[in-house]
């Protein structure tokens, strides 16, 4: 009984420090286009772990703030974003009490006016696709800072890309 107890103990010891570790999250920088393999900050599932008694330890990797690049001018989420944010769908769908902030982003072209309608309008594609795979409307605040709130300052396009963005944050 005492053993068992132990291996219990040393098992939530580990996954809380799996989920400690894989909670941190990456900022895009000037050398980098702030974006993984398929194009986002990467967030999931774990494939299912289990120990030898075949428990599921650490079956979901804890929430990570991401950011999700647009083109010039566009609202439309990159194909190469959609599974990172099905991730999070599915997580924020199972658990209502998780809450996110939407931030619109874009370039420093164009108008404020203008600006800031085209942040709201990638806040509301990332959002609308949120809400139809199950996330409830009142999980979602967003926000829109149009052409204010620089990643990175420049007037060219690594610059520019890196600013056309919607910054999804756990509260």
């Amino acid at each position: 009984m005492k053993k068992a107890l132990v291996r219990v103990t040393v098992i939530a010891i580990a996954a809380i420090g799996m989920l400690a570790l894989s909670s941190c999250s990456k900022k895009p920088n000037a050398n980098d286009n702030g974006s993984g393999s398929d194009g986002s900050q990467t967030y999931g599932m774990n494939s299912g772990n289990t120990d030898s008694d075949g428990f599921k330890i650490n079956s979901m990797k804890a929430p990570s703030n991401q950011t999700y690049y647009f083109t010039l001018n566009s609202s439309d989420l990159r194909s190469q974003d959609m599974k990172a944010l099905m991730n999070q769908a599915s997580y924020l769908a199972s658990h209502a009490s998780s809450h996110i902030r939407l931030e619109g982003n874009t370039d420093n072209r164009g108008s404020r006016e203008y600006n800031i309608g085209l942040g709201w309008r990638r806040d509301q594609t990332v959002a609308r696709i949120l809400e139809q795979q199950g996330v409830h409307a009142n999980q979602i605040q967003m926000v829109s800072y149009g052409k204010e709130n620089p990643a990175v300052p420049g007037n060219n396009e690594h610059a520019w890309a890196l600013n056309r963005r919607v910054d999804f944050l756990y509260k």
